[in-house]
């Protein structure tokens, strides 16, 4: 009697676990490239995720940064207001859980866009993060080194 209880308390803990870390991951309208899921395979979430880590290089995101975040998803990426409210909730998430300097932090969530996008879209990737990062892209060492390296890798590696 005491092993099934110890196997119930078990299952209902992995389930509760389950749903927790594993649904709170949102979902995304499929596109031709990708899952549906803004997890770290999604180039729109990986995108969203760097700038997010760019824009917290320095300190907590500010509401400006958000909405300088959100307004660039939309414009350069062609997402829709809640779609990319979305995928800066996936990114969040996802670079929350990164470790490691900035440019460590980036070339972690790099894949998907390397092979997902074309050459134009990385050079865009380049441009809204270096927009998100504002004068710090030229004088801070960190996101000047960490953004000179990604640009390095995705548009000449």
């Amino acid at each position: 009697m005491p092993l099934i209880l110890a196997f119930i308390i078990v299952v209902l803990g992995l389930i509760v676990y389950y749903h927790f870390f594993f649904n709170r991951i949102p979902h995304l309208p499929r596109t031709g490239r990708d899952g549906g899921s803004a997890d770290s395979n999604d180039p729109r979430v990986a995108v969203a995720a760097m700038m997010y880590a760019v824009a917290t290089e320095e300190g907590p995101l500010t509401a400006e940064q958000e909405r300088r975040i959100l307004s660039q998803l939309p414009s350069r990426v062609g997402l829709g207001p809640d779609l990319a409210r979305t995928c800066l909730t996936g990114g969040k998430s996802l670079a929350r859980g990164l470790h490691g300097d900035l440019n460590s932090r980036l070339h972690q969530l790099v894949a998907p866009i390397e092979t997902q996008c074309s050459p134009e879209e990385k050079r865009e990737v380049v441009d809204m993060l270096r927009l998100i990062a504002g004068p710090s892209a030229q004088r801070i060492g960190s996101v000047r080194d960490g953004l000179g390296r990604l640009s390095s890798s995705l548009l000449h590696g």
